[in-house]
């Protein structure tokens, strides 16, 4: 068996991480942090879609690539690695895939492909987890079920991270069920999609707070030596790489079963999901602990750019299921406990 990727896989990567380190540098950020619904920040979206990043899993006759989850799992990493501040993961990930499965029953497929529509989600029960890119979004898939932006309440709300441009989203109309309207796995399905697709992210992130930190204390000098020098900095840092290159293959792994459900136990990708999203929350929640103590607690002035990173992970972390809830999932699959 072949452990590795392919060749289109490492193409389309990389010309998406090209394209993210030119446009989405700490400049960028910042400007997403003071205006996140800003023309500036969104002109990023439109390059996104001209590159076909959106519409990647989806299929050829809605312009798509029809590539595969792993192919999109390694994008989502390189946005992770920038801390993109645009819905991508609710667009590409969670959104299309889902729409795609159901035989697109709005009609809006191609539109979130060329990126001309937006659509965002909850990453936690509708009404009380706040929906990231809401003041730009066109369609919301709260719970399974699908509303265009004048079928709910938007109510913006103050999130640590900026960039996120949160709201809380309330339904005030029906919806269109994504799936069979009386099918309770809607809603699990999307937690799924989400679980995995935040889980890439978070290995980017990881990643990015590991290798800043790594370039931070070789330069910061105390008593005459780099940080770096110090062995307790070397043993955290180690650590925290450890922890977030255990989770990446998870997530790769996890990716790959998710294109081979049919073929698989349910209960089988589902453990593998849990799995990836408890690693990579807990991998980047340790490299955010690290980053913060070796940069001597920078990360906490909104002054030195760390910040935007470390509140990135803080967020995301516990959307679509925090570390402890996968790992609760994963006893229940295999009849641990109820």
């Amino acid at each position: 068996m072949h452990f590795a990727f392919d060749d289109d896989q490492i193409a389309v990567r990389d010309a998406v991480a090209g394209l993210l380190e030119k446009r989405a540098g700490p400049a960028f950020l910042q400007q997403a942090w003071s205006e996140p619904a800003g023309p500036a920040v969104w002109a990023l979206w439109d390059e996104l879609a001209g590159m076909g990043v959106q519409g990647l899993v989806a299929p050829e006759s809605a312009g798509g690539s029809a590539m595969d989850s792993v192919t999109l799992a390694l994008v989502l990493a390189e946005a992770g690695r920038v801390a993109l501040p645009l819905p991508l993961l609710e667009t590409a990930a969670v959104g299309v895939p889902l729409l795609a499965a159901a035989g697109d029953p709005a009609g809006i497929l191609a539109a979130l492909v060329d990126g001309s529509a937006v659509l965002t989600a909850a990453g936690g029960p509708a009404g009380w987890a706040p929906v990231p890119g809401a003041s730009r979004a066109d369609w919301f898939l709260l719970d399974g079920t699908l509303y265009a932006r004048d079928e709910v309440e938007i109510e913006p709300v103050a999130s640590v991270d900026r960039t996120r441009d949160a709201a809380m989203v309330t339904p005030r109309a029906r919806g269109i069920p994504i799936g069979d309207e009386s099918d309770a796995t809607n809603a699990t399905n999307a937690t799924d999609a989400g679980a995995l697709a935040s889980a890439a992210v978070l290995v980017g992130l990881g990643r990015a707070l590991v290798q800043m930190t790594v370039d931070y204390v070789k330069d910061r000098k105390q008593f005459g030596v780099p940080v770096g020098s110090f062995q307790a900095v070397k043993h955290h840092l180690a650590d925290a790489t450890m922890h977030v290159e255990f989770a990446a293959p998870a997530v790769w792994a996890a990716a790959w079963e998710t294109d081979r459900a049919g073929e698989l136990d349910d209960g089988h990708v589902r453990r593998s999901v849990s799995l990836a999203k408890a690693l990579a929350s807990d991998g980047a929640e340790r490299a955010a602990r690290a980053a913060l103590q070796c940069h001597g607690a920078m990360g906490y002035t909104d002054d030195y750019p760390l910040h935007m990173w470390l509140k990135r992970v803080w967020c995301l972390a516990p959307s679509y299921g925090s570390a402890r809830w996968h790992r609760l999932r994963v006893g229940r699959e295999l009849g641990l406990h109820r």
